[in-house]
């Protein structure tokens, strides 16, 4: 992609992005029913923690060592630990939003999780007082306008009982992933971090804490079959590799709420393949709101106004 401009890159990286992480709640599915029965905080764990081995080659370049030295600091990695946090915390809730005790089908699942540029809007303006441009702003409206319509249709189709517990979880994971969202943008735009040492130490802090809740929930992250494993390493090369780490070098030069804009296609993503995988219906009025989504996306990223000069 070096042959395109920074900002041209950054939106091929969300695209990208989108493609992979549209496959999570699909193996995430698989592992949590039967006959793997996975808990959820033992999918996270590993996830993440093979995301961070698969990056260690990379860390052996000189070239890529070197970017690690000045951010080797407490301050920055008080940072990291946050950024670690809110993720765990964001992979914790929504994957056990997934578990089939609380009704919940992937389509329903996803767009919630995926309501986190409201909260990315509300945090980013209360608190950084970002701009937010008028098309940026009509384009949330159409992506939650899509939002809305999936979700009528994704209700429609329901034929069992769905706990508010799992809302409230999936509810909580876009929260936290708001957070994270947030934090990367600062650490990225504003302290030049660079795209490798960022998403190796968050990721890092990530499964630490992950490994923290598993023994505080007394579950065994030791206790998983070969073909567990082969899902875990999906997990970690696609969605979190190919998707979260292009989600964070996008942010050089693509704000907050674009790139937390851009995760609701993932909605569209994973709905489409519920749908040949798990048969899941896809009714006419969920094709609607996609459209909308995607035009959203379109608008948001075309006339973002965020820009930095950092390097990768």
């Amino acid at each position: 992609m070096k042959h395109f401009q920074p900002k041209t890159q950054c939106q091929i990286s969300l695209i990208i992005a989108t493609v992979a992480v549209s496959w999570a709640s699909i193996f995430i599915t698989i592992l949590l029913n039967p006959p793997h029965n996975i808990p959820a905080v033992v999918i996270a764990f590993w996830r993440l923690f093979l995301s961070v081995l698969f990056l260690l080659p990379f860390i052996s370049r000189k070239d890529v060592r070197i970017q690690f030295k000045p951010f080797i600091d407490k301050s920055y990695l008080g940072i990291f630990a946050l950024s670690g946090l809110f993720l765990s915390l964001h992979f914790l809730s929504w994957i056990s939003s997934l578990d089939p005790i609380f009704g919940l089908s992937v389509a329903v699942s996803v767009l919630i999780v995926n309501s986190s540029p409201i909260w990315v809007v509300v945090i980013s303006f209360a608190l950084l007082r970002e701009k937010i441009t008028f098309y940026q702003l009509i384009g949330l409206i159409l992506g939650f306008g899509g939002l809305l319509l999936i979700s009528l249709a994704s209700d429609s189709q329901q034929s069992s009982i769905i706990l508010p517990e799992g809302i409230l979880l999936a509810s909580f994971g876009a929260i936290m992933v708001a957070c994270y969202f947030i934090i990367g943008k600062r650490m990225r735009a504003h302290h030049t971090v660079p795209n490798i040492p960022y998403v190796f130490f968050v990721n890092s802090f990530c499964s630490l804490f992950l490994f923290i809740f598993a023994v505080i929930l007394g579950e065994n992250i030791l206790t998983f079959t070969l073909n567990d494993m082969v899902l875990f390493i999906a997990l970690a090369i696609g969605p979190s590799l190919l998707g979260h780490a292009m989600y964070t070098y996008a942010m050089k030069h693509i704000s907050a709420q674009t790139v937390s804009l851009a995760v609701i296609g993932e909605t569209v993503g994973a709905s489409i393949l519920a749908w040949i995988i798990f048969l899941q219906v896809l009714p006419p009025i969920t094709l609607i709101g996609g459209f909308f989504i995607l035009f959203g996306i379109y608008l948001d990223i075309k006339y973002d106004i965020s820009s930095s000069s950092t390097k990768d």
